[in-house]
């Protein structure tokens, strides 16, 4: 397996450690004033994965927002008492529930604390939010940022404060806001609405892609993996939903790319069934699934990365490929595919 990542790594290039994007990125000064002003309420904010593509190059783990002041005097200092989540949104933008504007569930990046906001000049970033919980972004869909505030050091009241914005970015970004409560259910949407935020992201992503077919009893085999790959670390793959007491291959290859997925019944010489090999296998290790019995076989693959950095960036396609007679096709089943990305050092 070492060899295969060494082989695979002169084709990679290095990358920074983190990468920024800001968006809407406009010219002009807009202001606007919510959430971190409004006292009390929860907010979404939407933003277009084009926008966001613009200067994220591919799938990585966003770790912290910035927030900038509009044109003063109106702005005061305050500590703001919040929750931050962020989720994948919907093309088609958000609708006036907060709970229909998610695509996936999301995921409490900053928990509830007191967040700083400072009383800046025109431009000047004025709430710094690192997460405690990386985001992983696809790349693919839209993204929503959710702030659910429930008070502030003015006595929870709204008040004055200028935030860089947009309200003509109809397409690029929008926001539904619900005052009053921090678990608003509905709230009022402004399309082309919101403030400018600078996104930073942490390169190195694991995303799943494709899907898998099912094995005996009809339970579909899942991959999984419990860290992002990065240097001198051991990245550990798992498969679980298999049938037990089978043979299983774990494949890993550089492309997902035509002429993938192939149909690897087809492949094999037997009639089509829609179990796709979703990657080009450079290499396979074979391991055994253990259990009880149809969809509660399991299998762990420990993977020792070099400790070199040549390979950072770099993307790796994997699968798992069960040999199993009593699957309804009477020779295999495969779970979905996972895309990683190489981090830097320290993941």
């Amino acid at each position: 397996m070492k060899n295969a990542l060494l082989l695979l790594s002169v084709l990679a290039a290095g990358l920074t450690a983190q990468t920024q994007v800001t968006v809407p990125n406009i010219p002009g000064v807009v202001n606007v004033d919510r959430p971190f002003p409004g006292g009390i309420g929860r907010y979404h904010q939407w933003y277009s994965a084009t926008a966001l593509g613009a200067g994220i190059p591919e799938p990585m783990r966003i770790e912290q927002l910035e927030f900038f002041a509009g044109n003063t005097p109106t702005s005061q200092a305050a500590q703001i008492d919040c929750e931050i989540f962020m989720g994948h949104g919907k093309f088609s933008g958000l609708t006036g529930s907060f709970a229909s504007n998610y695509d996936d569930a999301p995921i409490l990046v900053k928990p509830r604390a007191l967040v700083p906001l400072i009383a800046g000049t025109l431009g000047q970033v004025v709430i710094t939010l690192p997460f405690t919980t990386r985001f992983t972004w696809d790349r693919f869909r839209p993204i929503v940022l959710e702030v659910r505030v429930f008070g502030n050091s003015l006595g929870n009241a709204p008040f004055n404060y200028n935030f860089r914005g947009t309200t003509t970015s109809t397409g690029i970004t929008s926001r539904l806001y619900g005052g009053g409560s921090a678990n608003a259910t509905t709230g009022s949407i402004l399309q082309g609405v919101g403030m400018m935020t600078r996104f930073s992201a942490r390169p190195g992503a694991v995303v799943a892609f494709g899907t898998g077919c099912a094995g005996e009893g009809g339970f579909i085999p899942v991959a999984a993996v419990a860290q992002v790959p990065s240097p001198a670390t051991t990245w550990v793959h798992t498969l679980s939903g298999a049938a037990s007491q089978r043979t299983c291959l774990w494949v890993i290859g550089d492309t997902n790319q035509s002429p993938f997925p192939l149909d690897l019944m087809a492949l094999l010489g037997f009639p089509s069934s829609n179990c796709m090999l979703r990657t080009n296998p450079v290499n396979l290790i074979t391991a055994m699934a253990v259990g009880g019995g149809a969809g509660s076989g399991i299998a762990t693959l420990p993977i020792a990365l070099p400790p070199t950095t040549n390979y950072v960036g770099m993307s790796l396609f994997t699968q798992w490929v069960v040999l199993d007679p009593l699957a309804a096709n009477g020779v295999l089943s495969v779970s979905q595919g996972l895309w990683s990305i190489v981090a830097p050092f320290g993941g």
